[in-house]
């Protein structure tokens, strides 16, 4: 009997080493398969180290533990665990880090570690938008689909720079969480917005002076002004709301909630004035704030600021659906076409009282161009960035190319309109002095093309020089974006 109960205690002995051992190798392979969260995507490339799920902007947080010792902490745990594990536990290692790749695609997705190919390829088709309406060449034979609105309406023309305003703010959300798994503090990422802001702005009012020195009479805003107000401001704004360590689904009710109050206000105060280009709220405000500063309208003006930044708060609700670490990215795309969805309607709903006006950025303008592009982001997402192919990357590679660096192809832009082709040359078809732009149309194109379609290889032959010099930035990987 004795015998028996001592061989019963060494079994017991015995199982109860082999769970110890069990829960070793279940705890060594627990901390050498790391499922890191890699739905979103590396911005410009960087690397971007592993996030803390606990990491948030406030610097108390910081000062607790550094990395340096939350590493070294780690690195400890792993030489103790090593030296206790036996061969068959470095074999079950083994097999969880081959088996790690694997488990990762099944718990985050397919992870993207770049930059979004869908927002960039909008931003290319806004870009060409932009370029086409932007007054070059002979206006009067401009076609009506790339030139802005008379009044009331839309064209292709009006909807480059809400798109692009629209993809701007889109991505904060995800700039600004990188920003947070890099360590930087609140400090750091509010001084860099309001630097970015101020450098645009101040490029902005630089080009709109140049050949006109008149500093009671310039133009003080315009596309450059409007893009840095709203992308400074909500950037500002969703960094106050991330600084109080808000969840991105709160974040997105505030920011959905803050842009429909503002449009819902800027559709009934309008609804005092007319609609017409000067009796309009618009105009109202533009002659009060900035006097001899506009001219017969102003449309870059204080109102359609305002309007623009609403509808750049209702693109940071939905771009903050990217930075949900848990959610697969279809369901991602899924959110976002229903709120796509649900802007549309509202837009509809809005157009019989609010006509659309690109000019004034009335609410249901901006609601519309906002349901737009999230329906096409969604419908778009899963052929450029989930399912990737080379015929994909082939069509999209020529507005990625134009939509790489957005800014700095506008600015060059309105610099090239304001300088190159103010200047006079003497127009023999005319018979007097012309635009250099005007003169290319005039006198040299309309000699080869004739006089209907020479308006369109002017705007043409201007794009793919514009193209030419994007790419050869493209090809040596130079981006000019905010930072």
């Amino acid at each position: 009997m004795i015998s028996l109960k001592v061989k019963n205690d060494d079994i017991e002995k015995k199982n109860i080493e082999q769970e110890i051992q069990l829960e070793k190798i279940a705890k060594i392979v627990e901390d050498n398969i790391h499922f890191v969260d890699e739905d979103m995507p590396v911005y410009d490339g960087y690397d971007v180290p592993e996030p803390n799920e606990d990491a948030y902007i406030n610097e108390e947080s910081r000062k607790d533990t550094s990395p340096k010792q939350k590493k070294e902490s780690k690195r400890e745990k792993k030489v103790e665990l090593s030296r206790e594990e036996s061969s068959t536990e470095q074999t079950v290692i083994n097999r969880g880090e081959k088996e790690q790749p694997q488990a990762r695609e099944v718990v985050t997705g397919d992870p993207l570690k770049r930059r979004y190919t869908t927002v960039e390829l909008i931003m290319g088709v806004a870009v060409i938008a932009i370029i086409c309406s932007s007054g070059i060449g002979v206006l009067g034979e401009m076609p009506a689909f790339l030139a802005f609105s008379k009044w009331n309406g839309i064209s292709f023309g009006d909807l480059g720079l809400p798109l692009l305003l629209a993809s701007v703010c889109f991505m904060i959300p995800t700039e600004v969480e990188l920003d947070v798994k890099r360590k930087k503090s609140f400090k750091e990422i509010c001084i860099k917005k309001v630097k970015v802001g101020i450098i645009l702005f101040v490029i902005g009012i630089l080009i709109n002076l140049i050949g006109a020195w008149n500093f009671n009479s310039f133009r003080i805003m315009g596309i450059l002004q409007m893009i840095a107000v709203v992308y400074m401001l909500g950037s500002l704004l969703y960094v106050l709301f991330r600084r109080f360590n808000f969840k991105s689904s709160v974040i997105a009710v505030f920011l959905t909630a803050i842009g429909v109050v503002g449009l819902a206000g800027y559709y009934f105060a309008s609804a005092n004035f007319g609609d017409t280009a000067k009796t309009c709220l618009a105009y109202f405000v533009d002659s009060k704030v900035m006097p001899g500063h506009i001219g017969d309208f102003e449309r870059y003006g204080i109102m359609s600021t305002i309007s623009a930044l609403c509808g750049g708060c209702l693109a940071m609700a939905a771009g903050s659906f990217l930075c949900n670490r848990r959610v697969e990215n279809r369901d991602k795309s899924n959110k976002i076409l229903i709120m796509g969805m649900f802007f549309v309607i509202i837009a509809l709903l809005m157009e019989r009282n609010c006509p659309y006006n690109a000019s004034v950025m009335s609410p249901s303008f901006v609601m519309i161009v906002l349901g737009g592009y999230c329906v096409a982001f969604a419908a778009l997402f899963g052929i450029f960035d989930l399912n990737r192919s080379k015929a994909s990357n082939l069509i999209s590679r020529p507005f990625v190319v134009m939509g790489a660096s957005p800014v700095f192809v506008i600015g060059l832009n309105e610099f090239i309109k304001n300088t190159l082709f103010k200047i006079n040359v003497y127009s023999v078809a005319m018979g007097t002095g012309l635009k250099l732009d005007e003169w290319i149309v005039i006198d040299t194109l309309s000699e080869i093309f004739g006089d209907t379609t020479r308006m369109i290889a002017f705007l043409v032959m201007y794009l793919l020089l514009i193209f030419v010099l994007m790419l050869y930035l493209y090809a040596k990987r130079i981006y000019i974006r905010f930072k």
